[in-house]
């Protein structure tokens, strides 16, 4: 198995289990969205919570040009943390969410 096909199988093993998760005080669910076509890997939930609709993004990562890019995390324990413990090195790691200025200090990859 190649280094991209071991990335893809960590992220959908990483982020499937948060389609599991359930929510104490709100009626919302989470979906997985993974297209391995284009490399990106979504989690989104969707529900009520009393009156108001929720709908958005917990998780959004792709890979790009070899890197694994996390855009969003709505984690409370940071999900490049546990790409990280599931076998993809920092290197290989961009937090897409941080501003390029801040990258250099997060001990993950600089792009």
């Amino acid at each position: 198995m190649d280094t991209l096909d071991g990335y893809r199988q960590i992220i959908r093993a990483v982020l499937t289990p948060y389609t599991h998760l359930v929510y104490a005080n709100v009626d919302v669910r989470n979906l997985a969205a993974f297209d391995a076509d284009t490399d990106q890997y979504v989690i989104l939930s969707e529900g009520w919570n009393g009156q108001r609709h929720h709908h958005g993004c917990l998780i959004h990562i792709e890979i790009r040009h070899g890197k694994v890019w996390v855009q969003r995390d709505g984690t409370e324990d940071g999900i490049a943390t546990e790409l990280v413990a599931a076998g993809i090195p920092e290197a290989d790691i961009v937090l897409g969410f941080q501003e390029p200025s801040v990258r250099p200090h997060t001990g993950f990859a600089v792009v």
